[in-house]
């Protein structure tokens, strides 16, 4: 059975095969995505250093802990990226025009 993912190196590679490394779309989600996973590692260094809890002061000096702000954050971000590297694979479905003999999309459309 093939896979279903490809990193983001084989799509930059694919987005060459298929003659839409240049495409402003194509530039773009990849400029996107490098965005996002800065932040999404960024997140997570952030989250794997400082608790996961923290406390927040209220009315009259109240403490209340609740979860790390960047907990909530983090799958807003993975789901950004995600559309990201989406958007560059449809670019390439889409838009593109196979040059090479080798079909790696494929391994995304295997049994469909």
């Amino acid at each position: 059975m093939a896979r279903k993912t490809a990193t983001y190196k084989e799509l930059l590679q694919m987005a060459e095969e298929y003659g839409v490394q240049d495409n402003a779309l194509f530039l773009s989600a990849a400029n996107n995505y490098q965005i996002q996973k800065k932040i999404i590692d960024r997140i997570s260094e952030t989250i794997e250093n400082d608790e996961t809890t923290v406390v927040k002061e209220y009315v009259r000096d109240r403490e209340n802990m609740q979860a790390h702000p960047l907990i909530k954050e983090l799958p807003k971000h993975v789901d950004s990226a995600n559309k990201s590297i989406t958007m560059m694979l449809n670019i390439i479905t889409q838009l593109g025009e196979r040059k090479t003999v080798g079909d790696k999309l494929s391994l995304f459309n295997d049994g469909q």
